[in-house]
């Protein structure tokens, strides 16, 4: 079970699955430039696109102040999350915090083996309409206690929610009811995947003016 604040609203969803989508953007060559970051970190390429890994719900987590990992290589990732009910669909700022090295071996163990973090605050998909394609997605990564920005993109670079829950139900079987499903990344600004102490998610509506953001700090065990 997890708890969101929709404008507000408290909202309590049971969540039977958890979806990370992968390599889902639009464009054909901004997704091979993903591809290609992580090959260069010694992760296979996927043998479809968009990839999807179906993982137990334990992996989520609303809006920790730290999240804890196992090994040094591990990132985020900035996503938007979708979480499925049977009357709404809701939006999260989220992160898909992978083992990069687990990842070289088995991409569905490392993002097991990591947290799907998710913002706690919410929007109903609903009330984008016409607007998400300019909703923008921005990450900062903190390294050696510098805070750079590391990915900045818009929605409209990755597939759209109704095509990303489509090709999970196709995949996994449906109802979709109690799903949560993260989209999927895009690549970073300057083409490396770097591990960080701290990530940070901003989802910002400009035409409205609102922000969903989740930040957490990385601590190694």
């Amino acid at each position: 079970m997890i708890s969101l604040n929709v404008y507000g609203e408290v909202v309590d969803v049971a969540v039977d699955r958890v979806i990370n989508a992968g390599y889902s953007g639009r464009d054909e060559d901004t997704v091979q430039a993903h591809i290609d970051e992580l090959v260069a970190d010694g992760i296979p390429a996927p043998e479809t696109v968009p990839a999807m890994y179906e993982l137990s719900p334990s992996v989520l987590q609303v809006n920790p102040e730290s999240v804890r990992v196992v090994g040094s290589n591990t990132s985020g990732e900035a996503e938007f999350g979708l979480v499925v009910t049977g009357d709404e669909t809701y939006v999260v700022a989220a992160s898909d915090q992978t083992d990069r090295e687990l990842e070289q071996d088995n991409i569905q163990k490392a993002k097991q083996i990591a947290p799907n973090v998710l913002s706690r605050d919410a929007w109903r998909l609903s009330d984008l309409r016409g607007r998400w394609d300019d909703i923008k997605l921005t990450a900062w990564n903190t390294t050696d206690g510098d805070r750079c920005q590391y990915q900045r993109a818009t929605f409209g670079a990755i597939r759209e929610p109704a095509e990303l829950l489509a090709i999970a139900e196709e995949r996994y079987g449906g109802p979709m009811d109690g799903t949560v499903l993260l989209s999927g990344t895009v690549a970073t600004i300057d083409g490396e995947v770097t591990p960080g102490s701290r990530f940070e998610v901003s989802l910002r509506d400009h035409k409205v003016k609102k922000e969903l953001s989740v930040g957490y700090g990385i601590k190694q065990m």
